[in-house]
């Protein structure tokens, strides 16, 4: 008996390990999800909202100021993150487009593994910094220079900040 209960003790104490790690890896994967999202809508995705949708968020076209000008909201409750808010705005020039995009999370679930993994992503590379206990990221997108991403982690909030300017092509002038 003793023997059968050491054994569930070993494999317990070693599964531990693993399942915190999978608690890890969906926090970062869920973080991932909200900057796949922010790239949606900063990119000018015309089918940014519906995607939104589909994936749970509450996800609208504000009223616009200008014709040149579109902004959007949405909101989620994004497991392994917390309650996120997501702004957007693309604006229209004669020779470009400037397109960006901010998720607000105050007292996010995860740590710093949010923005850790936005910075191990491939397609993008920078410098990350360790503040006051918080990681700060400044990247860009490693096959588009016009694409600026900013994310931290602090003691009371989650931030991803994405900036997309591009030039527009002459047809489109």
């Amino acid at each position: 008996m003793r023997a059968a209960l050491t054994i569930i003790a070993v494999v317990a104490l070693c599964a531990t390990p693993v399942a915190a790690q999978g608690k890890t890896k969906t926090k970062a994967s869920a973080g991932f999800a909200v900057l796949q999202m922010c790239e949606r809508f900063a990119s000018g995705d015309v089918l940014a909202v519906q995607a939104a949708q589909a994936q749970g968020w509450d996800a609208y076209e504000d009223a616009g100021e200008s014709p040149f000008v579109k902004s959007y909201t949405a909101d989620k409750a994004v497991p392994g993150v917390g309650e996120a808010s997501l702004f957007a705005l693309i604006e229209s020039y004669p020779e470009s487009s400037f397109g960006y995009c901010r998720v607000d999370v105050d007292q996010p679930e995860g740590g710093n593994e949010l923005v850790q993994a936005i910075a191990d992503l491939p397609r993008y590379a920078g410098e990350t910094r360790v503040v006051d206990d918080g990681l700060y990221a400044s990247l860009v997108a490693s096959d588009k220079p016009n694409w600026l991403l900013l994310s931290h982690r602090n003691a009371d909030s989650f931030v991803i900040q994405l900036s997309i300017n591009t030039p527009k092509a002459a047809t489109e002038q």
